[in-house]
């Protein structure tokens, strides 16, 4: 064991020396081996990505390959103990230059290395710059640097690195060659911490350590700190010491607590999330987890193979019979909401408070039918009265289902029989006998004769101020409007529908133009027809209780929607 005084930690310790040594960038590791081989070392590389990725890491090992004056070098593998390599190991080599940008943000900064670029390098080949999180420096700051940066001094190079590239500006990158560092794969971080386990002494397990992998989100530094956590604890390593480390419990827990969200049953939900609240969870970590299971449950509804390697076999036979309990537009409506709610506990003063208040909505919302429950309820009131029995009788669970999420929503919400009277939505349904309807049936004829610009100024170019039906004697109708617009040709326009109507209908129609003001465009009118029925559609009880239960949710538009065809979308 080494000395607690002299202890580095893990990140530190096995830190890459040479590119081969990097996981998960093979290849960017692949493009700079080459260029170092045919002597194509540029002036200037700007590295980016997320934290642990291995950007300084690269830019010291590129700058060891650079100034290494061993002779067995062979131009991509520093050698690791020349005098060059070895200093810039120890971060003592004078021509070396390590610059934090969080800290040295100001042109006298940038000015100080620009005053200085012209000196030789002292003992090194090249006098390399590495600037880490560059992003930070000030607008002034790379506008000094931007000359320099053009054209700098034969033996010098740039490496910059930053976890924000869009912050960087344009003329900066245009003159670096650009790596962006990926994300490490699960499985790579993964088997890189069992071999540094087992260096350690230790033995970690498969399960462990996708799991600390799985958390550090692509990073390996992180990976690492957390593995140097478990580590601290001297006990044999298994998944529960992981998840106690990590502020996790047993997911087998989560899992019911998932499985009970989506049913809906609010006290058993709330039990079992003290539960976990008492054992230390983190409540970030466990609403990442939840949002984990519904993307699974999504995958598994969808049919996509996959390999659920952050699932357990047994939790992973619990989200499969969960998933077939579930359509479809649940999981959807369930993840939007969850990805909603997760933002909200960011920012709650209380965090428990607040997800105990997403459970309770989630709770609801899952109890809350559909829209296809409610066509399947409410079928009168989207104009289908019979619907073929054929097709219920395929997908016999989902209609039981539906009617058991209706009663449920019932009980829950109303707590008494719910009065729907649907009819009272359509009463101010548009009168097909009043003129200005009779003008648009005699639009809508010219429109599937596909004379879409006619159509189109007929609606909204023109207001209707009368209109006489063709008389059985002379066979003539009158039209008369008000021309709205100021950029139509009126008469082309005019002339060609008498023409069309006269085709259409086998009589003679004479259009003109009125002085008198119309009432409305057939545009204006659809316009009002629609506002009226969703203002008279906000007035129905179960559309105001949806309302309530949704975040935000308003009425925009309707579209009558033809039950007995969505039925065999369905099959």
């Amino acid at each position: 064991m080494t000395d607690n005084k002299n202890y580095i930690v893990l990140a530190r310790k096995y830190r890459p020396q040479k590119l081969s040594d990097l996981i998960g960038q093979e290849e960017i590791c692949k493009v700079l081996e080459g260029s170092i081989k045919l002597k194509r070392v540029a002036q200037a590389y700007l590295f980016s990505g997320t934290r642990g990725v291995g950007k300084t890491t690269i830019a010291r090992i590129l700058a060891k390959i650079v100034n290494c004056i061993s002779e067995i070098n062979d131009n991509d593998k520093p050698c690791g103990k020349c005098q060059s390599c070895t200093s810039i190991d120890k971060e003592s080599n004078l021509d070396v230059i390590e610059i934090d940008a969080a800290s040295k943000t100001g042109v006298s900064d940038v000015r100080e290395i620009i005053e200085n670029i012209n000196y030789k390098p002292v003992s090194a080949k090249k006098k390399i710059y590495i600037v880490d999180e560059v992003h930070m420096l000030s607008r002034a700051a790379f506008n000094a640097l931007l000359k320099t940066l053009e054209e700098p001094p034969m033996d010098v190079i740039f490496i910059f690195a930053t976890t924000e590239t869009e912050k960087v500006p344009v003329t900066i990158l245009s003159r670096c060659q650009r790596f962006q560092l990926r994300r490490v794969e699960v499985d790579v971080i993964s088997q890189h911490l069992v071999s540094i386990s087992k260096k350690e002494g230790f033995c970690l397990d498969a399960e462990s350590s996708k799991l600390i992998s799985q958390c550090s989100e692509g990073s390996v530094r992180d990976a690492l700190s957390i593995l140097d956590n478990v580590l601290s604890r001297g006990k044999e390593i298994n998944i529960t010491l992981v998840r106690d480390v990590l502020g996790l419990s047993d997911t087998t827990i989560v899992v019911d607590l998932f499985s009970h969200l989506c049913e809906g049953d609010v006290k058993v939900s709330l039990q079992k999330f003290d539960d976990l609240y008492q054992k230390g969870v983190s409540i970030d970590l466990l609403a990442k987890s939840l949002m984990n299971f519904i993307y699974h449950t999504a995958r598994i509804k969808s049919e996509i193979d996959e390999n659920y390697q952050f699932i357990d076999s047994h939790n992973l036979i619990k989200i499969k019979k969960i998933s077939e309990k579930l359509d479809m537009d649940f999981i959807v409506r369930f993840w939007e909401l969850m990805q909603k709610y997760v933002n909200e506990i960011s920012s709650s003063f209380d965090e428990k408070q607040c997800f105990e208040m997403v459970i309770i909505r989630l709770c609801y919302v899952a109890i809350l039918p559909t829209p296809f429950d409610l066509l399947v309820e409410n079928n009168q009131a989207f104009g289908v009265e019979n619907l073929p029995a054929k097709n219920f009788e395929k997908e016999p669970k989902t209609i039981r289902r539906t009617e058991k999420k209706i009663e449920r929503f019932e009980n829950n919400l109303a707590k008494k029989e719910f009065e729907s009277n649907d009819s009272q939505i359509y009463e101010n349904l548009p009168n097909y006998e009043s003129d200005i309807e009779h003008f648009s049936k005699l639009v809508k004829k010219i429109e599937e004769k596909s004379e879409m610009l006619i159509s189109y100024h007929l609606k909204n170019s023109f207001r209707l101020v009368k209109i006489i039906e063709p008389i059985s004697e002379k066979k003539i109708g009158r039209i008369e409007l008000e021309n709205i617009s100021s950029e139509v040709n009126e008469k082309e326009i005019l002339w060609q529908t008498s023409k069309l109507l006269e085709n259409i209908t086998n009589f003679r129609w004479i259009i003109s133009i009125s002085k008198k003001r119309g009432a409305k465009s057939i545009n204006e009118y659809e316009i009002e027809q629609e506002r009226n029925i969703v203002k008279k559609i906000k007035e129905n009880k179960l559309i105001k209780k949806i309302l309530e239960i949704i975040p935000e949710s308003e009425v925009l538009s309707i579209k009558k929607q033809n039950l007995a065809e969505t039925l065999k979308e369905k099959e």
